[in-house]
């Protein structure tokens, strides 16, 4: 059932690479009839291999993109926050979803159909070249991942997620948005392994980790790690 966008969410819209060429009037009407999905933590969003009628924007809350092994081993590849899209590259390419989606937290969602976005893009061209940046954007990400996770060592990829935390909250204090666990599936390694390579960074005098919270001391050195150096 379709719920009104407040402010705040028209202001979390507007944030995105997609619908930031439009103003407030554009946005409301474009999106009048999208549903507002209010889900809790740990509901499924989609899961892989179902039909990409729908992608989705993340008006609050967190969602997890992630993919499973023959045994069932979960590898996290995205995890998104307020103001980020998903599923749109599999609407738009008319295929099945590729991976599973799953909240984290009780998490706010506006679902826009494939219909709608024809629609919407045939009458703001805007709309077009934004959703382009984002895409663009989200191959990136894909190919960092693909190189991570096929040439880096554990120690390596650790560094790199750091950093690039580090560069979203503008400093070197990082806290952590998810846990330790989700954090070892994201590089693709064991929580035991994980709390090794911590523990490594921690005696070199790199990091501090307190709780959920990490600081970087020594960036440089970081950055070398994350290099494979």
């Amino acid at each position: 059932m379709a719920s009104s966008l407040s402010q705040d969410d028209l202001n979390v819209l507007k944030r995105t690479a997609m619908f930031s060429s439009l103003d407030d009037s554009a946005l409301t009407l474009l999106l009048a009839g999208c549903p507002v999905l209010h889900r809790p933590g740990g509901s499924h969003v989609f899961r892989a291999g179902e039909v990409a009628e729908r992608f989705f924007v993340i008006l609050t809350g967190q969602v997890k993109i992630f993919k499973l092994s023959p045994k069932g081993d979960e590898q996290i590849l995205h995890l998104y926050g307020p103001g980020e899209t998903f599923a749109e590259a599999a609407v738009l390419g008319r295929i099945t979803y590729p991976a599973f989606a799953d909240t984290l937290k009780d998490t706010t969602l506006l679902e826009i159909r494939r219909k709608t976005l024809r629609e919407a893009i045939a009458n703001n061209p805007d709309l077009a070249m934004g959703m382009l940046g984002g895409l663009v954007s989200k191959l990136r990400e894909f190919n960092l991942l693909i190189e991570q996770l096929s040439l880096k060592e554990v120690p390596a990829r650790l560094g790199g997620v750091l950093l690039s935390e580090a560069a979203k909250a503008g400093g070197d204090r990082i806290t952590l948005k998810h846990s330790k666990r989700q954090l070892a599936f994201q590089i693709g390694t064991t929580p035991e392994t994980l709390s090794r390579a911590l523990g490594k960074l921690k005696a070199s005098g790199i990091i501090t980790v307190r709780g959920s919270s990490i600081t970087i001391l020594n960036r440089d050195a970081l950055a070398d790690l994350a290099e494979g150096e």
